[in-house]
């Protein structure tokens, strides 16, 4: 039998900076990640400005540094420049390939191929036919968490989302749609990677089916001229059902703690955010951890603001346009909007 001090389940960017923030004080750190290939996960792949001041990636990671942004709504369009870039975008499966070199070179053990089947009071098992004690355990291993399901928290709130993976070689195109023709209360996204572009949107299927919501992103593709003949199709979950995060010695972070935003699905900064806060919890005992405090009523006005829009019905479009024309004539309150997203 193994025993840790903190075992941490799921090498996704949560658990990953987790760890690095707990290297170096002498515990004993073991991540568990159930995928052979650590950072293989369907997503558009983008960074804002706060998770690479908290990652400090190496420019051979980043893919496109976007300085230019167009918002769109049924009525408005407005292209901003920026002196710093607002949006990163990256490989995946790089930005985990590379966080998991940084924690191992500081000693942290990782098994990939090791799934968690089973947790009690102070073990975990696995499908290898381990069995590890621990003294703190972090769930970091998203949307479908077994650590969630041991403490028995469900998740309701999920943003289904399909994109497409398109070829291209023109200039980098970074655009917000905000249309509820066919995005209902969510919006379509396109961004921009080395030789392709990645187009998608999204939504709650309590509030707007799936399939009708495919079939309106796929008129607005082609109203946009996009072709998707040569396109890769994927689709994924984001959980945005928060209800906790530190259950000492129990803790959830990432999306496995429903950390995601309902409204946009940005998730990477609130992961590596809350990675930081449990490595702050375990290593000081329950002190304050005021950044946490920020990315939890961060999540809560956008959430807030995501039932506004559900419940207006006809008058979305209204209130898309009406904020788009506030940031076209406001230059400060643009400003403020894109540095809090950014």
């Amino acid at each position: 039998m193994e025993k840790y001090d903190v075992v941490i389940v799921g090498a996704g960017p949560a658990g990953l900076h987790c760890a690095d923030k707990l290297a170096g004080n002498g515990m004993k750190i073991l991540i568990l990640e159930k995928k052979e290939v650590i950072g293989e996960k369907v997503c558009a792949g983008g960074l804002t400005r706060k998770d690479q001041e908290m990652l400090l990636l190496p420019d051979a990671l980043i893919e496109q540094k976007m300085y230019v942004t167009m918002l769109r709504t049924s009525l408005f369009r407005s292209f901003s420049r920026y002196e710093k870039p607002v949006l990163y975008t990256i490989d995946r499966r790089k930005l985990g390939q590379w966080m998991a070199g940084e924690v191992q070179k500081k000693g942290i053990e990782i098994r990939t191929g090791t799934k968690v089947v089973k947790i009690d009071d102070d073990k975990v098992y696995t499908d290898t036919g381990s069995e590890i004690v621990w003294r703190f355990l972090i769930g970091a291993d998203g949307v479908t968490s077994v650590v969630r399901r041991y403490l028995n928290l469900p998740v309701e709130k999920r943003i289904f989302t399909f994109q497409y993976r398109i070829p291209w070689d023109g200039e980098p195109r970074f655009e917000i749609h905000m249309n509820a023709r066919f995005f209902h209360s969510w919006y379509g996204w396109v961004f921009p990677h080395n030789h392709y572009l990645v187009v998608g949107s999204g939504g709650d299927a309590r509030y707007v089916s799936p399939a009708k919501m495919k079939e309106r992103f796929h008129k607005w593709l082609e109203k946009q001229g996009f072709d998707i003949s040569k396109a890769t199709y994927e689709s994924y979950p984001i959980s945005y059902d928060y209800r906790g995060w530190d259950f000492n010695p129990v803790f959830l972070i990432g999306e496995a703690a429903g950390l995601a935003s309902g409204l946009t699905g940005e998730g990477i900064y609130q992961a590596l955010v809350s990675g930081e806060a449990a490595a702050t919890r375990i290593l000081n005992g329950r002190v304050p951890v005021p950044e946490m405090e920020r990315v939890l009523r961060y999540n809560r006005i956008q959430n807030n603001f995501l039932k506004v829009l559900i419940k207006s019905g006809p008058f979305r479009n209204a209130i898309f346009n009406f904020i788009l024309f506030l940031l076209k004539i406001n230059n400060r309150l643009k400003n403020r909007v894109t540095e809090g997203f950014s």
